[in-house]
């Protein structure tokens, strides 16, 4: 089944870096250093991502330019050899440059792969953060890109053949976007370490680490996945600039003269630390903090498999039933004072779904059961309307109703 490991799970995170556990990945590894998982099981991700995926897409799918990228020994090659005055991507042609070593580089791949846009919502999950995937189709014994680093870290999961990867010397530990890898001029540093990934390997690499890698004797094919994690960084910038805007000592200008040579250093330099001293005072982290898991939450395009399905079978939600939470949910519960008293707020995805407040407890035990039977939830509400409940649930795409009329779990 596709989107199904060899060991008969879903492909997530945890299952991704088995036999390790999460705990220890973000204990001793997490921006601390590289990371190699060898498996002797070749076909550990071919449910995510195989070869036939790569052709169906390229020859069947008529793709824009912009889903594709050739690269040849760290030289890109330019749009119009591979593509059609009708800005659509030539499959003939991109085989073709293939052939002469060319890596086929395809980006954003998950939003026309299912099971490979499930496995990156449950990165998302994980780590709260954006992500860029490029899934590198590289021919044998070829080389995309000489040694380099990234600003974001990579997971790396080697879906088909090998590729040997070799980690260099850094100078700079976890970059920012804005220290992006420039290749003029650049020298890697000594080689460190050098490893061959085989189909069900995969590797981390933190941001700033640099590295290359080159195809074995074999055709090539690995999923890689930026982590476009939030700073610290950005999160106090946006806190002091959040603050200026109702703070008015942020807002004045910088004294005039202060490029001149006489400028009295001493009163600016006074200033600026008052000014930092009062903008810790008055930031509320809890609001910041509150205010980007909000904005992520809204940044998340459902994915709801058979939700035209199960909205058909909303009729058929009655006590008794079996419903399951969808996968990867991210959501909050708060309270509000609302027109006819308090009220629950779930916010999931870009919505606020309402509930009186005598529903708060029996929302909280559904939404962190992974399934349940409805009538047998805890709280207040009786059996009829904890099937109320699931309807609205199940109609908001949170909740899927097990058994549904194609069989479909939405799952």
């Amino acid at each position: 089944m596709k989107g199904i490991s060899s060991t008969g799970s879903p492909m997530d995170f945890a299952r991704a870096i088995e036999p390790m556990s999460p705990e220890t990945f973000f204990a001793e590894f997490f921006e601390k250093k590289h990371l190699v998982i060898r498996r002797e099981d070749r076909g550990y991700y071919s449910g995510l991502l195989s070869l036939n995926d790569i052709d169906d897409v390229l020859t069947r799918q008529i793709l824009p330019m912009d889903d594709l990228n050739m690269v040849n020994n760290g030289k890109a090659i330019p749009t119009e050899e591979y593509t059609v005055q009708a800005g659509h991507v030539d499959p003939v042609r991109v085989a073709q440059h293939f052939s002469e070593g060319a890596t086929v580089i395809l980006p954003g791949l998950q939003r026309r792969i299912p099971q490979l846009a499930a496995f990156c919502r449950s990165l998302e999950t994980v780590f709260s953060c954006d992500l860029q995937t490029n899934i590198y189709l590289t021919p044998d014994n070829a080389q995309g890109f000489k040694p380099h680093y990234d600003s974001h870290d990579v997971i790396v999961l080697q879906a088909h053949g090998t590729k040997t990867w070799r980690i260099y010397e850094s100078t700079l530990d976890l970059p920012l976007r804005t220290q992006a890898f420039s290749p003029d001029g650049f020298v890697a540093g000594k080689l460190i370490d050098e490893f061959v990934l085989r189909a069900g390997d995969m590797a981390y690499v933190p941001r700033g680490v640099v590295h290359d890698a080159i195809a074995t004797d074999e055709v090539s094919l690995h999923v890689t996945t930026g982590l476009l994690a939030t700073r610290w960084v950005d999160l106090m910038m946006d806190a002091i600039a959040d603050l200026a805007h109702k703070d008015l000592a942020l807002r004045h200008a910088v004294t005039p003269g202060i490029a001149n040579d006489d400028a009295r250093r001493d009163d600016l330099r006074r200033t600026f630390r008052d000014l930092l001293m009062h903008a810790a005072a008055s930031i509320d982290p809890d609001a910041t903090l509150d205010a980007f898991a909000a904005e992520f939450r809204r940044r998340r395009v459902p994915l709801v498999p058979g939700q035209f399905l199960q909205r058909l079978d909303l009729d058929a939600i009655e006590p008794g039933t079996e419903v399951a939470r969808r996968p990867d949910l991210i959501y909050a519960l708060s309270t509000r004072d609302g027109e006819d008293g308090e009220e629950v707020v779930l916010s999931v995805y870009d919505t606020e779904i309402i509930f009186p407040a005598i529903a708060e407890a029996t929302l909280r035990d559904a939404l962190e059961r992974p399934a349940f039977v409805v009538g047998e939830l805890g709280g207040e509400i009786d059996e009829p309307g904890q099937a109320v409940l699931a309807r609205r649930l199940v109609r908001e795409g949170v909740l899927a109703r097990i058994a549904a009329r194609d069989g479909n779990t939405g799952r």
